[in-house]
């Protein structure tokens, strides 16, 4: 699984987030990942309600997103696939798959878009993760 095809895109303030993104995910780097964001930054992952955010308003402000992240950035557990790379302005959108590992050891993908807008700083202000939080569940295995 690679995210090659965004490291070698144009680089942008956003598409650079991403990457960084990314590979601390992948990494499970929790502190870098955070360290990633504004903050007042939302994130929604996935976008809209879910068991992750029963609600589905996103976590809010930096607070938020450190208890997202301590729940879910953890050591190989998500691998990426980016098929397609956009960016425009202050944002990126990457198109692909994830795969995620279970605190049980079985694994799960989904098709994923992620968008990522940044501030003049380069600090992520919004992570968007459009998935399908049901779906993900019935491809585990």
């Amino acid at each position: 699984m690679s995210i090659d095809l965004v490291r070698n895109a144009p680089k942008t303030p956003a598409r650079t987030a991403s990457i960084k993104s990314m590979e601390y995910s992948m990494r499970g780097d929790a502190k870098a990942w955070l360290d990633l964001f504004a903050d007042d930054a939302i994130v929604q992952d996935p976008y809209g309600p879910s068991p992750m955010d029963p609600k589905g308003n996103g976590h809010h402000g930096k607070a938020a997103i450190e208890k997202f992240c301590a729940a879910y950035i953890q050591p190989d557990r998500i691998r990426f696939e980016v098929r397609q790379t956009l960016s425009s302005g202050g944002a990126c959108v990457n198109v692909g798959t994830i795969f995620a590992k279970s605190f049980d050891g079985r694994y799960a993908w989904n098709e994923v878009i992620n968008v990522y807008e940044v501030n003049e700083a380069g600090k992520i202000t919004l992570l968007r993760s459009y998935w399908d939080y049901e779906a993900n569940q019935k491809t585990a295995f």
